[in-house]
């Protein structure tokens, strides 16, 4: 697969140049290696999933696959990079002026789809088009999460305008997560959202809909960041997303991405290309700390779960495995590394049948609370089961339906997962603060690193050691999902689960000549 991508990206290379000399033509010869031509096409059509939605409108959108497909419309005045750093987008400049204020320059001359010059009128609308409609948004979500509920009073930032040009944004507090809250997209001031079709900056603009069946964009030529190299996209509307995989295998599809499903196919594949990346979804193992478990006890419980056979049994190793809040590959992800602890130094020991016993020479019960619907977490929890055993736990299988999960029960390991959004935002969830803190999780050094992060003194590594070093959970990793592509098809770079679509504009399509 890496000498596939390798050899496409080096015919990509050669294309360049080729056509630098010759831009009059719309396709150009290029010789591989070996002599087989290639061609590299210039414009042309590429089809994308979607499934039935309600809206147009890319705020009030609760649409999966339009949320993805609204960025080849809309843009935002900042996007994530694919190491989840931030970078300008229609934003020029951002003049940090203190800790919690910044100053915003738009770029100059940037248009809306229907010719209407962008400006500070419209950041500042689509902000409060967003608090309007706190209710219906998904944006309210990222803007006012529950760390900024907890650390701030839900007090939210404020958005003034300078000039035509400048808006500044004063934040609650000094966060070092809050420009990723100005990840929204950016919509007009002057549009009709009663009777809305879609009208934005992005490099393609609407061109034609058929309701429930097709989502026809074109190319937009005064896109501020370069033309897309392709003519039009067209979403194709699915009413079950199940289905996608297998239109994908007929053609009718020129990309879809894998959510949540096995596609290690593709991988192995010579007729496709998949873009691997870490999803928002994070597998984990929490305990119960009502029932006081020690340090040493979560320390030989972590020792005793073999991560590695969890991803290849339950995962087909479509888990992107790490040891704090955040995926490995993420600017939130850093650690130190730390050498294996000796077990035997611990105050938790066994007794003469090889059974860990408490302090008063009780052999210790682990309950294993989890959904026994759901198919990943009832595996992990079988695993885990049998690994606790073999290291010589007594452990008993707590199965429930989730409507009927409690956390009052009495239980001592739970399996879990996690949604982490555009903000980059779980140490709230282990705050005594914090309502989703059903764990009962509970230290002051916590709440004071909790206190030093959300005022800027310290940097997230700090509480990913804290994490390792107190093993508050077990984080087992991010599912992987994958943007899976004909082999025609060159996608520059990498990707993570906030830009899935980013790079499409620049998609490049090379087909063998026969």
């Amino acid at each position: 697969m890496k000498k596939k991508i390798f050899l496409l990206i080096m015919v990509f290379a050669l294309c360049i140049n080729f056509v630098a000399c010759n831009k009059s033509d719309d396709k150009e010869d290029v010789n591989k290696e070996g002599g087989e031509a290639y061609l590299l096409s210039q414009g042309g059509n590429i089809n994308l999933p979607l499934t039935p939605f309600k809206t147009f409108n890319p705020i009030l959108n609760d649409n999966l696959y339009y949320f993805y497909f609204k960025d080849l419309i809309y843009s935002s005045l900042l996007e994530i990079n694919d190491d989840s750093s931030l970078n300008n987008l229609l934003a020029s400049s951002v003049e940090k002026i203190d800790d919690r204020t910044y100053r915003i320059k738009l770029r100059e001359g940037v248009k809306f789809h229907n010719g209407k010059i962008l400006s500070a009128d419209d950041v500042i609308f689509s902000y409060n088009y967003i608090l309007n409609n706190k209710d219906r948004s998904f944006y309210y979500n990222l803007i006012n999460d529950e760390s900024n509920k907890i650390f701030n009073g839900s007090q939210n930032f404020a958005m003034n305008r300078v000039d035509n040009n400048t808006v500044e944004v004063r934040f609650a507090s000094a966060s070092k997560n809050n420009l990723y809250k100005l990840t929204f997209p950016i919509i007009s001031s002057a549009d009709d959202y009663k009777n809305y079709t879609p009208n934005g900056t992005g490099p393609f603009k609407f061109k034609s809909y058929e309701n429930n069946k097709t989502l026809i964009l074109e190319k937009n030529k005064s896109y501020f960041n370069g033309q897309a190299s392709i003519d039009t996209v067209t979403g194709i509307v699915i009413d079950n997303p199940s289905n996608f995989e297998g239109i994908f295998e007929t053609g009718k599809l020129d990309i879809y991405t894998a959510f949540d499903t096995n596609y290690s196919e593709f991988l192995n594949s010579s007729k496709y290309t998949a873009l691997e990346f870490p999803s928002n979804k994070l597998y984990y193992i929490g305990f119960n700390y009502k029932k006081n478990p020690s340090l040493d006890l979560r320390k030989v419980i972590e020792a005793s779960i073999n991560k590695d056979i969890i991803n290849k049994e339950v995962f087909s190793t479509n888990l992107s495995l790490c040891k704090g809040f955040y995926p490995e590959e993420s600017v939130f992800g850093l650690h130190d590394i730390k050498e294996k602890e000796d077990l035997s130094k611990l105050s938790v020991k066994k007794n003469e049948n090889h059974q860990y016993v408490d302090e008063n020479n009780k052999i210790i019960k682990l309950n294993i609370l989890y959904n026994k619907n759901d198919a990943k977490k009832r595996a992990i929890a079988n695993i885990i089961y049998t690994q606790l055993d073999n290291a010589g736990f007594k452990v008993e299988m707590l199965g429930k339906n989730a409507n009927d999960i409690s956390f009052t029960e009495n239980y001592d390991i739970y399996v879990g997962e996690y949604l982490v959004n555009n903000s980059f935002d779980l140490n709230y969830r282990f705050s005594n603060r914090s309502e989703a803190n059903f764990t009962s999780y509970s230290d002051d050094r916590y709440e004071a690193l909790l206190n030093n992060l959300y005022t800027n003194k310290i940097e997230y590594k700090e509480i990913n050691n804290f994490l390792q070093n107190e093993k508050i959970y077990i984080p087992l990793g991010y599912e992987k999902n994958a943007l899976v592509l004909k082999e025609n098809m060159i996608y520059d770079g990498k990707i993570n689960f906030q830009n899935v679509y980013s790079k499409i504009k620049d998609l490049i399509i090379v087909s063998a000549k026969s």
